[in-house]
């Protein structure tokens, strides 16, 4: 695959000093938001002129593309052999992991979701800097943590307008509507949008790694879509093409139809979870079908390309970070704060369940067995449609065979008759021929019979003599 071709567009090198960053996440394997928003930024750091190495405990097939582009993908720390100027910390453990081995070195952390672990902050002195993805990050960090609101930026996901490109204008009556979402599955969520949906005359897609129609880039395939339900990114690129936008979430929950007048409230909470207040049923989803509205959606669309692309957020990323290594270039920590700041992670790694790589590799399988058991379930729901559509086509074929089967017997036992009734036509009028030449024999017979009386009758003779004068002086009889 070339990378290249898929490099988050960038402004030119930047003019200060190349910086060499450490980015941190858990894995690079299922292609999750945060985990395209660490391939994004390694991209477009890269693309920026700096160094880029991206720590993680496993990685899938994005590793190729990230290593054409020049970007280290390592699973061990002590294969790193430079210091790194920053640390950008995705997921709490694999950050706290890469801060004690590069001891003195800034971290920004940022935290991609409200609930998961993964987002908990690493609370260690070298960590300069806070960033929340939404209000609801902020907010998890503000009143779980204790972490003063000003000591966190709002930096939210960008996206790559260069990759999404805006779609046409949206027909007045929508057409077709996808569920855009790797949490989708064929269950009764999905089954409710499907049904409002088809009250509408929409067709539905799916697109998503739960249900085994993941694509890697889905860029061109939103462009097919007039209406789009999804959450978080997928959202987000949803508007940016051009897309009317649900929010929505099969495992959570749904919001609203994101309008002109509601996408810059929607943003500053990513179209995400503090959002999804309504149960998904197909009331809920027809009612806000029927919000559609399409030079309003443009209006939305317009709004999120101008204010949600990739350059800017992570340009706000990258002069973050910056500041950081101007201000914090070493980051000396007392032995004994670092003693207490590693009792204080081991009591809360301990009281949680000791999330070993044992464990963590228990959960990125069993992610995995559900992954593939989605899969089977998609499939299975597929060949099942497919069966019974060819059972459908054969019973209507074998129904189309036996009316044809009856028409033809039908055709025939008419034919049959008819040719009876023609069979016995001529037989009568054969009888009749047959009954009349015999009279006609016997009227002759007895002319025959009548006649051979009068040739030898005695008047016959007698009356000779006078036929032959007879036709002597009759005209044109014979003259002597």
């Amino acid at each position: 695959m070339n990378a290249a071709a898929t490099v988050p567009a960038a402004d030119a090198p930047h003019s200060g000093r190349p910086m060499h960053f450490l980015l941190a996440m858990c894995y690079l394997v299922h292609r999750t938001g945060a985990e395209m928003f660490t391939r994004d930024l390694a991209l477009w750091l890269r693309r920026r002129g700096h160094a880029v190495t991206i720590f993680a405990t496993a990685f899938g097939d994005m590793a190729d593309e990230l290593r054409f582009a020049s970007i280290a993908c390592v699973t061990e720390l002590g294969n790193i052999a430079t210091r790194p100027d920053v640390i950008i910390g995705n997921t709490h453990h694999e950050t706290v992991r890469a801060l004690l081995h590069f001891h003195d070195v800034p971290v920004l952390t940022i935290c991609h979701d409200r609930s998961a672990e993964h987002g908990r902050p690493a609370q260690f002195t070298q960590v300069v800097c806070h960033v929340a993805v939404d209000e609801n990050c902020a907010e998890r960090l503000v009143h779980e943590f204790g972490i003063a609101r000003e000591r966190i930026e709002l930096i939210q996901n960008g996206i790559d307008l260069s990759r999404f490109l805006r779609r046409g204008e949206l027909p007045v009556r929508p057409r077709t509507a996808l569920v855009f979402s790797n949490y989708a599955s064929h269950d009764a969520q999905f089954e409710e949008v499907r049904a409002a949906c088809v009250q509408r005359g929409l067709s539905l897609d799916v697109i998503g790694s739960g249900t085994g129609n993941h694509l890697p880039d889905p860029a061109e395939a939103l462009g097919r879509y007039d209406i789009v339900f999804g959450k978080g990114r997928c959202a987000t690129e949803a508007l940016c093409t051009g897309n009317a936008v649900v929010v929505l979430d099969p495992s959570s929950g749904m919001g609203e139809m994101v309008t002109a007048a509601t996408v810059a409230h929607a943003r500053r909470w990513n179209f995400g979870r503090a959002l999804l207040i309504r149960p998904i049923t197909r009331e809920n989803v027809g009612a806000e079908l029927d919000r559609y509205d399409a030079a309003d959606a443009g209006k939305a669309g317009e709004w999120m390309r101008a204010h949600g692309s990739l350059d800017a957020s992570l340009g706000a990323l990258e002069r973050c970070a910056q500041r950081m290594a101007l201000q914090y270039p070493v980051i000396e920590v007392p032995a004994s704060q670092r003693a207490n700041e590693m009792a204080r992670y081991m009591e809360d790694w301990i009281r949680r369940g000791n999330p070993s790589a044992a464990h963590l590799g228990i959960a990125s399988l069993r992610q995995h067995v559900e992954g593939l058991q989605q899969s089977f379930n998609h499939h299975q729901h597929m060949h099942q449609a497919r069966l019974d559509a060819l059972q459908a086509e054969a019973r209507q074929q074998a129904e189309e065979a036996r009316q044809q089967a009856d028409l033809a017997a039908a055709q025939t036992a008419a034919q049959a008759a008819q040719a009876a009734q023609s069979n016995a036509d001529g037989n009568a009028r054969l009888a009749e021929a047959e009954q009349q030449t015999r009279q006609a024999r016997t009227e002759l017979a007895l002319l025959q019979a009548q006649l051979r009386e009068v040739y030898a009758s005695r008047s016959w003779r007698v009356t000779g003599p006078l036929r032959r004068v007879s036709t002597l002086v009759r005209p044109g009889g014979p003259r002597a």
